[in-house]
């Protein structure tokens, strides 16, 4: 898998050889059954397509379910062929949701685009998932809302699972993960 960093894809955009992009974006932490579906969708849809997923180097929250590099080992086994890292500084807190979405147009190559229905981007979430998908289908890229993964009758989050790890259930938080909880954090 490739990495490229922020602002390399925004200066050279992403080695394609002019072939299409399926993306995703979000922070991943956990890379639970809901990411999965979501990279499951990316890698399945064409597979001339480059599978590729936009993230954070480090979460917005504090108690990360894993670190970077296991969240990137755990994206390229699912298949992810790029990885575009963003580092969450003050600059890029302020982005709208649409200049954002301007940016992945113009620097992506979008063939197909996916994110979960509850998903929001830009400054202060300006810009809900059915925007993004308004947005994208505008200018003719595919757009697919995919439905949030269920664990009984609430949705499989991350947030679920840090509240699981801390409560001690860690039988729901790997249910949740889709895999044995690891309680070994790794830097980097």
């Amino acid at each position: 898998m490739t990495e490229i960093d922020w602002p390399a894809f925004l200066e050279n955009g992403l080695p394609l050889e002019q072939k299409k992009t399926s993306l995703t974006v979000g922070v991943f932490d956990g890379v639970h059954r809901g990411h999965q579906a979501l990279i499951a969708n990316i890698v399945s849809y064409n597979a001339e397509y480059v599978p590729v997923v936009v993230t954070f180097r480090e979460p917005k929250i504090k108690d990360s379910i894993q670190s970077f590099r296991q969240k990137a080992e755990m994206l390229e086994s699912l298949g992810v062929k790029i990885l575009v890292v963003i580092d969450f500084t003050e600059s890029f807190k302020q982005i709208k949701g649409i200049e954002f979405l301007e940016i992945l147009l113009k620097h992506g190559n979008l063939g197909f685009f996916t994110v979960g229905g509850s998903f929001r981007c830009g400054y202060q979430l300006d810009t809900s998932a059915q925007e993004i998908k308004t947005f994208f289908t505008s200018h003719n890229v595919p757009v697919t809302i995919f439905p949030e993964v269920m664990e009984g009758s609430l949705p499989v989050s991350s947030s679920r699972i840090r509240s699981a790890i801390n409560s001690g259930d860690l039988r729901l938080a790997e249910v949740m993960l889709g895999r044995p909880f690891s309680l070994e954090i790794h830097t980097c």
